[in-house]
């Protein structure tokens, strides 16, 4: 007994003493980011120490991957002081050996940061824990850059508070990265992602409101444009020029398919919120037409006028008074059609943002497939597909149709497990991790970075 316990007390130690290592490299960055007087950084770090003393084991290696980056910022460090240090013709030797040895330390905790990671993870869970803690290092290190690099301040905290304001890069990829735990699991995504989904709403629109109330700080270019996901692509057309922001959408839908339109719209989760709990009711004729013919009209009519509009050089008054005019019908559409008939209607039948989302979602790899052999035809599936994306004949092909947000709720709905998600090169297991680590990435840089 007396040896068991020493054992245990001796394992204890060791633990103890391995997290107080990783507090001390982490507590030594934010030491660097405070004299350089970025105070912003200096609280990312030593939040990012805390993680330290926490047993979900994604921390423990989101630690380690900050650890690493530390690593390469003491030796660039060294690196500088090396060459300002010879061209003033002053000593360098000592100066660069104590750095290089604090990198070394670092080095060392980031080690053992990411053993005690896999540790507490185990065999079983260490991919998942992997895919959290790269989703929180690749947020932080994507919104730093962004921070950095960026003409203007993009993160809003930083524009509100600029001394404490880098602060956000920590919150915003700790919030990703316990997202990314949410949405891997198949019975749980649903749930989190409609709940990410209409956060992410709400922060756009609280901006927009904030600035429209004359709060300038809250609208990155400190003038207010119409927050409706059509004028995307109506607004190049308008200026006839391109606009960053089809640029970006652009990107993100080859990247991420058409889970734009379910992770990353901003106008989605009030018609998704119109249908909630409203049952999937047969389409009248108008509305099966609408369907088929409804968006490429939409697209084609308000592109033409745009152009028109813009070559007659209409006043930005009267613009905007379109724009409202374009937003409530949507907002009328959600609350008659959405409403009453159940599913997205608007989305699937009237917004041409979601048109052009679905042709240009053919060139990303993503697919939902169907084992026709597992499937029993229950029609689970169809009952929770909001866009009416599922049909039996989808089902006996293989997959989905093209107007499939991969929003995956049906996933998590078919006891049999006869849908997964299919990617390029990799299995089901490993496809459907990257593609929420990528889908929560691009919801908490969105979320991150001034949108409005």
């Amino acid at each position: 007994m007396a040896a068991h316990s020493a054992a245990s007390l001796r394992q204890t130690l060791q633990r103890g003493g391995g997290s107080v290592l990783v507090l001390t490299a982490c507590l030594l960055l934010a030491a660097h980011a405070l004299r350089a007087g970025d105070t912003g950084l200096a609280l990312c770090f030593a939040g990012t120490a805390g993680f330290a003393f926490c047993r979900a084991a994604w921390k423990r290696l989101a630690v380690a991957a900050v650890l690493a980056c530390g690593v390469l910022e003491w030796l660039h460090a060294a690196w500088w002081l090396i060459l300002l240090r010879r061209w003033l013709e002053q000593p360098w030797g000592r100066a660069a050996v104590i750095l290089c040895a604090v990198a070394a330390f670092t080095a060392v905790a980031a080690w053992r940061a990411f053993c005690q990671g896999r540790r507490l993870a185990g065999p079983e869970g260490l991919a998942p824990a992997l895919t959290q803690a790269a989703v929180f290092a690749g947020l932080f290190a994507a919104l730093y850059v962004v921070r950095r690099h960026a003409p203007v301040p993009m993160l809003m905290l930083e524009r509100l508070a600029p001394a404490v304001g880098g602060v956000q890069l920590f919150l915003v990829a700790w919030y990703a990265g316990a997202l990314t735990g949410a949405l891997l699991d198949p019975v749980r995504t649903r749930k989190a992602r409609q709940w990410a989904w209409r956060l992410f709403c709400g922060v756009f629109f609280a901006q927009f409101a904030l600035g429209a109330a004359g709060l300038t700080a809250f609208l990155l270019s400190g003038r207010l444009h119409a927050p409706i996901p059509a004028f995307i692509v109506y607004g190049p057309f308008y200026r006839e020029a391109p606009g960053m922001m089809l640029v970006v959408a652009g990107l993100s839908v080859i990247v991420l398919g058409s889970a734009w339109c379910s992770h990353l719209c901003y106008f989605g989760p009030l018609d998704a919120l119109a249908a909630q709990g409203r049952p999937l009711r047969p389409l009248p004729r108008f509305w099966r037409r609408m369907r088929t013919w409804g968006r490429p009209l939409v697209l084609a009519a308000g592109a033409l006028l745009a152009l028109l509009l813009g070559r007659l050089g209409m006043d930005d008054a009267q613009a905007a008074a379109l724009a409202v005019a374009f937003g409530l019908g949507s907002l009328l559409i959600m609350a008659l059609a959405s409403r009453r008939l159940g599913g997205m209607i608007h989305c699937s039948a009237f917004c041409p943002m979601g048109l052009v989302v679905s042709l240009l979602a053919r060139l990303s790899p993503w697919r939902l497939a169907v084992d026709a052999d597992r499937c029993d035809q229950c029609g689970a599936c169809e009952r929770v597909c909001a866009y009416r994306a599922i049909t039996p004949a989808s089902r006996a092909q293989g997959g989905s149709t093209w107007r499939c947000s991969l929003c995956r709720d049906c996933v998590g709905v078919c006891h049999r497990q006869a849908i997964t998600l299919r990617g390029p090169w990799m299995g089901p297991r490993t496809a459907w991790r990257v593609f929420v680590g990528l889908a929560a990435f691009l919801h908490g840089l969105f979320l991150g970075v001034a949108m409005v």
